[in-house]
C-alpha cells in the first residue's frame, strides 16, 4: 500500500464519527497486514483510530452553522512505514498548543488535542485560505 491515497469527505456531523472512526481502523489494518493480530499492530491501530475519532469529533465539535452545510475531509496517506491522515475543515482558526486541561475540576471537554499528541508520532497543523488543516502521522 505505499504511496497510497485515500480520501474521505463527511458531513460534519457526530453522526458520521463513526465512519470516521471505523475507516481510519480500516486504513490502520491495511497498512499493518498480518500484524494487526499482534499486540503491537493493535496497539497501532487503537492509536491511530483514536487520535483520527478526536480529530473529527473536534471538527464537528466546531463546525459553524451556515446555510452550507459543513463538511470535513479525511485524507489518509501510507509512505515508508508511516501513516498519515490531514483532517480538513472550515472552522475558525485554532492553537494546537493548548493547555494541559486541569483535571481536579473533572472537565468534560478540552483533552482532545491532549490525547492526539499523546498518541500520535507527529502532530502539526496549519491554515490554507479558510481551512484548518490538522496532519497527524503514526510510525510502523
Amino acid at each position: 500500500m505505499n504511496n497510497s491515497n485515500i480520501t474521505l469527505t463527511l458531513p460534519a456531523e457526530r453522526l458520521f464519527a463513526r465512519v470516521a472512526r471505523q475507516t481510519a481502523s480500516s486504513v490502520a489494518d491495511l497498512v499493518i497486514g498480518d500484524d494487526r493480530h499482534e499486540p503491537a499492530g493493535r496497539d497501532f491501530s487503537h492509536a491511530f483510530e483514536l487520535a483520527v475519532s478526536e480529530a473529527f469529533t473536534n471538527s464537528v465539535t466546531h463546525a459553524r452553522e451556515s446555510a452550507t452545510p459543513q463538511v470535513v475531509k479525511l485524507t489518509f496517506f501510507f509512505e515508508q512505514r508511516q501513516l498519515v491522515v490531514s483532517v480538513h475543515d472550515a472552522n475558525d482558526p485554532f492553537t494546537i498548543e493548548t493547555p494541559v486541561p486541569d483535571i481536579e475540576s473533572y472537565p468534560e471537554n478540552g483533552f482532545g488535542l491532549l490525547i492526539i499528541r499523546k498518541v500520535m508520532d507527529h502532530v502539526t497543523y496549519r491554515r490554507e485560505g479558510n481551512y484548518n488543516i490538522i496532519s497527524m502521522s503514526k510510525t510502523l
